[in-house]
């Protein structure tokens, strides 16, 4: 197995270790290899190894297909059931609900499973919650209006596996409700005509990380060849099914779900069909991102999922999906530029609360002997419910604590929270809910959401500090980066660059490969933004060539001190390479996560 070796003795800016992958005699014979057969970059290979690449697998690695790796749809639990009562309904032509989630996974999925039906003639109905009005999930009063409006069939995305109530409701009017969704089940059911989920345990293995529209994708594939059976496209075009990939791609991506195995090749694919540019939603909504390169999962996750969330957050909820949906350019233009218009008011939003959530702190930490403590809870009645997740992961960053902000509104506390590495926030948050600390709550690791009682927010606080405390008593936990390679500046070229594009796409579980460009001084440094929240500079390690270096969200941050004062300074910098295209021309740049003062004795 490919090990580590811990590059910096001191932590870094940001209070994280740097691992550098060890080449030894396996890595070096790899190298040896990929660089004959292929011309790999030996920069570059010895991530893949760590990684676990199988070399005889290399070519499925770089160009996975979706026919190798795609399950055979009616082993999922339910599916076959939920598929041939759809298609009964298709077959009728009568309309059918979608109630989806308001995150970009759920706009996507909604969206998918709607152009299909609409494809095959059947009219849709969808409902996104309000965020603030309906709260997460499926409720008895929204579906109950998709049955008004004629569904004798709603089909849940993203959401439904925990809707006990609402579903129970249902159980007393004339409708079936199929659920489609990919969070983690209690061993008892809802009360649904047919589950879809690959977490349930008795469905097949090895499907756990789909989000929602892979899963939504699977199913379609399964009532594609159901409705083909059943002679439905003998006198109709049939659907191409792998239109709707660029659609899941982007939920993949924005759901942040590990992009390994039958993920990976629905996001590759996913890229490649979004290059046609035939959706016209994502279109539109790339060309006024400003999005001037090839799409990848930067686009995606940093562009065009956090607009696609403004309506959700801040604005309409069903804005994002009906985007995704639009065949009118005109309209989709329209619809693109409010989502935009959110989003800016969203940043401006996110900047206000950021500067709140900080005074807090510092306060804190003033009546704490300048300490920080294990654990930040903060909380105010002008907090906005949509942005609370964002800033506590800010602050997160900024404080290197699990942070949570609460919002009190008509005398409920909704809360988010953001962890760290090496605290399981999302246990914590249970463990406070079985002890009625909390009304509602869950989560994972690395976040969590939970609503509370105002008057219990100094207990919680007490709790949680208390539980975080136990996990830090060898200290606060540092974030470890992995390394592929120290490289010069003069092996940054445009080769490597699209080496690692075409070996994409990159992201949880195979993170993007990170390099060290060492002992290099800044120049031409410059701030960019609305607020002066970015950075651009040029890095030099006493060769001829300089290398471009950006950074994003820099405001608060340790890493903004550093550039205050830089000059005739060397530093390693840690980052990724990735080509910044222009007026058809190409560029590297180095984007940055992290610097280490040079040891330059």
């Amino acid at each position: 197995m490919t090990k580590t070796l811990l590059y910096n003795s001191n932590p870094s800016v940001n209070n994280a270790d740097w691992h550098l992958i060890i080449s030894n005699d396996f890595t070096k014979r790899s190298v040896d290899y990929l660089y004959q057969k292929y011309k790999l970059p030996s920069f570059i290979t010895p991530y893949l190894m760590y990684k676990g690449v199988n070399l005889d697998d290399f070519d499925n690695f770089f160009a996975p297909k979706l026919k190798n790796l795609l399950p055979e749809p009616f082993k999922f639990k339910d599916l076959e059931k939920g598929v041939k009562r759809l298609a009964s309904e298709v077959m009728a032509s009568r309309p059918i609900g979608i109630f989806g989630d308001y995150d970009v996974d759920g706009a996507t999925s909604a969206a998918i499973i709607s152009k299909y039906l609409e494809q095959c003639g059947c009219e849709t109905f969808i409902h996104i919650p309000d965020r603030f009005l309906e709260g997460y999930g499926p409720n008895e009063k929204a579906l109950k209006g998709l049955h008004d409006k004629g569904s004798k069939l709603i089909v849940t995305v993203d959401c439904g596996i925990s809707s006990f109530e609402p579903l129970q409701a249902m159980t007393s009017v004339d409708i079936d409700v199929i659920v489609i969704d990919h969070h983690i089940p209690d061993i008892k059911l809802p009360p649904a005509y047919a589950i879809i989920n690959p977490k349930r345990i008795d469905t097949e293995k090895g499907y756990e990380d789909l989000c929602a529209a892979g899963v939504t994708f699977i199913f379609l594939i399964g009532l594609n060849r159901e409705l083909r059976k059943q002679g439905f496209f003998k006198n109709r075009a049939e659907p191409n099914l792998f239109q709707f990939l660029d659609l899941v791609a982007l939920g993949t991506v924005c759901d942040v779900v590990p992009l390994s195995k039958l993920n990976r090749a629905l996001v590759k694919q996913g890229l490649n069909i979004m290059k046609r540019r035939e959706n016209i939603g994502i279109k539109v909504l790339s060309d006024i991102s400003k999005i001037n390169s090839t799409p990848n999962t930067q686009s995606l996750g940093f562009s065009l999922g956090p607009r696609i969330n403004a309506g959700g957050r801040i604005g309409n909820s069903e804005l994002g999906v009906s985007l995704l949906k639009e065949n009118d350019e005109s309209k989709a233009i329209e619809k693109a530029s409010k989502l935009d218009e959110l989003n800016k008011k969203r940043r401006f939003l996110t900047a206000e609360l950021e500067s709140k959530a900080i005074g807090l702190i510092e306060k804190i930490k003033n009546n704490n002997d300048n300490r920080i403590p294990n654990a930040i809870v903060v909380n105010g009645n002008d907090f906005h419910q949509g942005i609370t997740g964002i800033v506590a992961g800010r602050m997160k960053e900024l404080y290197n604590r699990p942070v949570c902000l609460i919002s009190i509104k008509d005398g409920i506390g909704k809360g988010s929270g953001r962890s760290i590495y090496g605290i399981p926030l999302g246990e914590i948050i249970l463990e406070a809910l079985n002890l009625k600390i909390i009304k509602t709550g869950g989560g994972h690791d690395m976040a969590a959401g939970f609503t509370i009682d105002p008057s219990e927010i100094n207990h919680f606080n007490n709790f949680l500090n208390d539980k975080v405390s136990s996990f830090m008593e060898k200290g606060v936990p540092r974030f470890s980066h992995i390394v592929t390679s120290v490289i010069p500046i003069s092996a940054c070229n445009l080769e490597i660059a699209e080496w690692l594009e075409n070996l994409g796409p990159w992201g949880s579980g195979m993170e993007e490969p990170k390099f060290i460009v060492p002992n290099s001084k800044i120049s031409s440094f410059r701030r960019f933004g609305s607020n002066n929240e970015h950075a651009s500079f040029y890095i030099n390690d006493g060769s001829s060539t300089k290398l471009r270096v950006k950074k994003f969200n820099l405001l608060n941050s340790d890493l903004d001190k550093v550039f205050k004062n830089y000059e005739n300074i060397n530093f390693d910098f840690l980052g990724t390479l990735n080509i910044d295209t222009w007026n058809n021309s190409k560029t590297i740049e180095f984007m940055l996560d992290d610097i280490i003062y040079a040891d330059v004795t």
